[in-house]
């Protein structure tokens, strides 16, 4: 309801208003989290009012809620950066507020990272599904799944050296996955999709255009659209490869434990020693896969999607005792390992995930075994893992 005029007269652009609104939402949530924490009258009614609040606050204007949550993710560095800051400032609110429960126990920075990680996933996927006034409901199940958490053995998984991994499960993967053997011709969609993750390692998939993908690619515009709409149609393609290898990867290593929970830990293991490894994945599935439009989020969902089926198929197969796990809880926990590795490929610090996939397998085993049964898990099949490449 302004001139262009006027909004030029109070912002730089549209990228300046977007943040300044983002700023503004945050505040708001985090001061009425706050307040709604203060007036608890012990630890657990402080928490269970602070849930209720955050989940409260996402309901009372769910397009403010889809700007934080969800537009934020595709609006560029500055809007990541953004986003950082605010998940810092809920991560201080979460360590501090458990930290006021019995016990002394402290939370490793890891666990409040995923905690925070895990719920922004639940409240994205209630605000793109149209399912917002589910979220008022769920502050019981949040507040449980994050409790899981909080155990004085957790500090076990602290500075648990890599897991030695078998060589097939740790070979690099990335761009080599698209090249053909010796002696066998390349096809043209390999070629295409090849060149197309060259480029966006090197360039970032805003800045490739189609003219660039089939010049390296070394074929017409008229073979490039027989295979691909368009350059993003040709990303998310290369993507989904990408993600079928890394799934591929972890279920092998998952099938190698000795028991189901020592298979999500091989399988873990295996996921992050890939990440670390391979500049091309990492990248794609957690900074470029935000730059890819409308259709990037869902992607990404969907493999995180099926990364906690493999975990629940698991679960159910080799231990049908065991109740199956909450959708909230799988949603929550694939969510908070994700938002761990985003952290750390964003920071260009991926190297260092194979030493933390003790604590990411914690984060999708506690809600299901408990969190001194996960730990212990853990521990016997890194243990096993040490003897089996002492022998080898």
């Amino acid at each position: 309801g302004v001139s262009t005029r006027t909004l030029y007269d109070l912002f730089a652009g549209k990228e300046e208003c977007f943040l300044e609104t983002f700023d503004l939402v945050v505040d708001r949530a985090v001061d009425r989290i706050a307040a709604a924490y203060q007036g608890g009258h012990d630890w657990r009614g402080r928490l269970c009012d602070a849930f209720a609040a955050f989940t409260r606050e996402l309901e009372l204007d769910p397009r403010a809620s889809r700007l934080v949550l969800v537009e934020a993710l595709g609006a560029g560095p500055a809007s990541l950066a953004r986003m950082e800051l605010a998940n810092a400032r809920f991560e201080a609110m979460v360590s501090a507020s458990l930290e006021q429960a019995p016990g002394d126990v402290p939370l490793a920075p890891i666990l409040s990272k995923g905690i925070v990680a895990g719920i922004a996933r639940v409240a994205r996927m209630r605000l793109t599904d149209g399912r917002a006034g589910e979220l008022s409901e769920l502050a019981d199940q949040l507040l449980d799944w994050a409790l899981c958490y909080r155990s004085p053995s957790a500090a076990r998984l602290e500075g648990l050296p890599p897991a030695p991994l078998q060589e097939r499960n740790a070979a690099a993967g990335g761009v080599g996955v698209l090249k053909a053997g010796p002696g066998v011709r390349e096809d043209t969609r390999a070629r295409i999709l090849r060149a197309a993750l060259e480029l966006a390692v090197r360039e970032g998939c805003e800045q490739v255009t189609l003219d660039a993908i089939v010049s390296r690619a070394g074929v017409s515009r008229r073979v490039f659209v027989m295979q691909f709409d368009d350059p993003q149609a040709c990303f998310l393609a290369a993507f989904e490869l990408l993600g079928e290898q890394a799934l591929a990867l972890a279920s092998e290593a998952g099938l190698q434990g000795s028991d189901w929970p020592g298979g999500v830990y091989r399988a873990v293991a295996a996921l992050t020693e890939h990440i670390a490894r391979d500049e091309v994945f990492a990248r794609m599935a957690f900074v470029e896969i935000f730059a890819l439009g409308p259709a990037g989020l869902p992607s990404r969902e969907r493999l995180m999607e099926r990364l906690a089926g493999a975990m629940t198929a698991a679960a159910a197969t080799r231990s049908s005792r065991r109740r199956a796990p909450s959708e909230l809880a799988l949603q929550a926990s694939a969510g908070a390992v994700w938002g761990v590795v985003h952290h750390h490929v964003a920071h260009d610090t991926a190297q260092q995930l194979p030493a933390l996939a003790g604590y990411m397998a914690y984060m999708l085993l506690a809600p299901l075994l408990g969190p001194d049964k996960a730990i212990r898990a853990i521990l016997a099949e890194h243990a096993r893992m040490l003897a089996e490449d002492r022998k080898a």
